[in-house]
């Protein structure tokens, strides 16, 4: 008894068995996606998109939401910033403060010209904020207490004790991997910058009137 021969693949078979050897030449690769159905054409376009090695001017700030394949160097990271700051007309100021271990200070206007630092180290991205300096608090014991109480109502920031030029500085200050889509970044920035006049609000009673 002979076995039935197979089936010949159909011309549309061949035809997408081809168009899918010509994408894989190109260094593309596949991916199943869910969307809406009226979303349809606005995937088809953004298809085409993303097969170039560039993305178009139009689609690049889609960038910014995209997970890191490499951390993020400091250096790197201030030049995405100005970008990112240049193009979506952001209410930050940057400026690099170079050094053995270089370091991103971001002004914002809207915050009360608040200062923000950013450095990324390993896998690690450091963003903090002076929020007082040891003397100008009355009670260091109340206001220690104080801090560790607020800290669980602000859970992406936190207070912490720092010194500098021999004094104690209390921060404000926030985590990141250094594989953070450049959109977690900036909203990290917003969120740390409001936490902080937050926290100082809160903690006003414990100043010294000198303070």
């Amino acid at each position: 008894m002979t076995r039935p021969s197979a089936k010949a693949p159909s011309a549309s078979a061949r035809s997408q068995r081809a168009f899918r050897e010509r994408m894989r030449e190109k260094g593309l690769v596949p991916r199943q996606v869910f969307i809406r159905p009226h979303h349809r054409e606005i995937l088809a376009t953004l298809e085409l998109a993303l097969r170039e090695t560039v993305l178009p001017d139009r689609y690049r700030h889609l960038e910014a939401y995209s997970a890191m394949t490499q951390p993020w160097t400091t250096l790197a990271l201030h030049e995405a910033l100005a970008e990112h700051v240049e193009r979506e007309r952001l209410p930050f100021h940057l400026s690099l403060e170079r050094g053995s271990d270089p370091t991103i200070a971001i002004s914002l206007p809207d915050h009360g010209d608040l200062i923000i630092h950013l450095m990324a180290s390993g896998e690690q991205l450091f963003a903090s904020t002076p929020l007082c300096v040891g003397s100008q608090v009355a009670d260091r014991v109340a206001f220690n207490d104080a801090c560790l109480r607020l800290n669980p109502l602000n859970p992406l920031s936190n207070i912490g004790l720092q010194n500098f030029n021999g004094e104690d500085v209390y921060v404000v200050f926030g985590e990141l991997s250094t594989r953070s889509p450049l959109a977690n970044i900036v909203e990290e920035i917003d969120v740390l910058a409001r936490n902080t006049l937050q926290a100082a609000e809160a903690l006003r009673p414990y100043m010294s009137e000198r303070g």
